[in-house]
């Protein structure tokens, strides 16, 4: 099986996303709503199931008044 090299990073940005989250007071509703998708959608992206691009990192960080770099 194939490991990825960046998986813990990866994990990193993912749980600083929904700490930001949790901490700001937005839902996953209120955060799917402002990126246009389903909660669904983006419960998957939060959860590592659904692979987050630049692009929707970028509407994120955008929405949640934070740099990731």
């Amino acid at each position: 099986m194939l490991t990825n090299p960046h998986r813990e990073t990866i994990t990193t940005i993912l749980k600083k996303i929904k700490a930001l989250r949790i901490e700001k007071g937005i839902s996953q509703y209120e955060l799917s709503e402002r990126l246009s998708i389903c909660q669904n959608s983006y419960y998957k992206i939060e959860s590592g199931k659904t692979k987050l691009d630049i692009y929707r990192l970028l509407q994120i960080s955008t929405i949640l008044e934070f740099n990731f770099s």
